[in-house]
């Protein structure tokens, strides 16, 4: 990674950072964290398992909206405001604007996942630990593993969706964008809905509708691991199979933004 991504990169995360939509839903999320233990005072014996259901689903419901919101419009804005002639203007590539840009928003948005599933994770063992008079260790022992493997699985729908949205902001507004961004991913969380209704149609409909696995990512895997806890019965080649094919999404799609950014005319 030369000099200039890293530099766009590093810019871009502290633009992002600074806005205070960004601290907004960071401080909510956070509050909304605090408040799982209020949530389940009724649990009855499963208040572990409920916090840590909502702490998943809080962390990602955050990440994925601060990845839209700072991602949807970040070539746009350049573009409408004359900027991005200025850093054109530099020794700088196109293709290194996109990847700064893609790789600061990332990092951002990393930061703020990382920090809240460090707060889920201690909230989880300070609550084992006084359920079960229990040390901080022992709690730390029995949930990390599960909570890490299944935040990490959550946290690719918002790298795919960041990569998509960065894609939509080199021709599109924010609200077109935003609304090209919740279709895909509505679409991607149904994917298992349009396989179970493959074997009941024609072969010219059975054609056409198998193109969505084709331009669409499989979210539905990723938030069923992160969010169902399909953990136990994973082998390990089936979770390399989904690691490689969201890694491959996301550079097919970095690639096809370059290109169509490369082929922009920037006034």
């Amino acid at each position: 990674m030369n000099r200039s991504i890293v530099a766009i990169a590093a810019n871009t995360a502290q633009d992002v950072m600074r806005q205070g939509l960004f601290c907004f839903v960071t401080g909510g999320g956070m509050a909304l964290l605090l408040c799982s233990f209020a949530f389940t005072l009724f649990a009855f014996g499963e208040e572990s398992r409920m916090i840590q259901e909502m702490g998943i689903s809080t962390i990602s419901v955050c990440c994925l909206s601060l990845a839209l919101l700072s991602a949807a419009n970040t070539i746009s804005r350049e573009t409408e405001k004359g900027t991005i002639m200025l850093l054109l203007a530099k020794p700088v590539n196109k293709y290194s604007v996109v990847l700064g840009k893609f790789f600061g928003i990332l990092a951002a948005v990393s930061s703020v996942f990382i920090a809240m599933g460090t707060l889920l994770i201690f909230f989880l063992c300070f609550r084992e630990s006084i359920d079960h008079h229990t040390g901080l260790l022992s709690s730390f022992a029995l949930f990390s593993y599960t909570t890490v493997f299944r935040l990490a699985f959550s946290f690719v729908p918002v790298a795919i969706m960041c990569a998509v949205a960065t894609a939509g902001s080199v021709y599109l507004g924010i609200i077109p964008n935003l609304c090209c961004c919740m279709t895909i991913y509505l679409i991607g969380n149904l994917a298992g809905f349009f396989h179970d209704l493959l074997p009941t149609l024609s072969n010219w409909s059975r054609l056409c509708l198998s193109s969505i696995f084709v331009f669409f990512p499989n979210l539905e895997e990723f938030s069923t691991i992160g969010l169902g806890g399909k953990v136990v019965s994973l082998s390990v080649s089936y979770i390399g199979a989904l690691l490689i094919h969201a890694l491959l999404y996301i550079v097919l799609v970095i690639t096809l933004t370059i290109s169509f950014f490369d082929k922009k005319e920037c006034r």
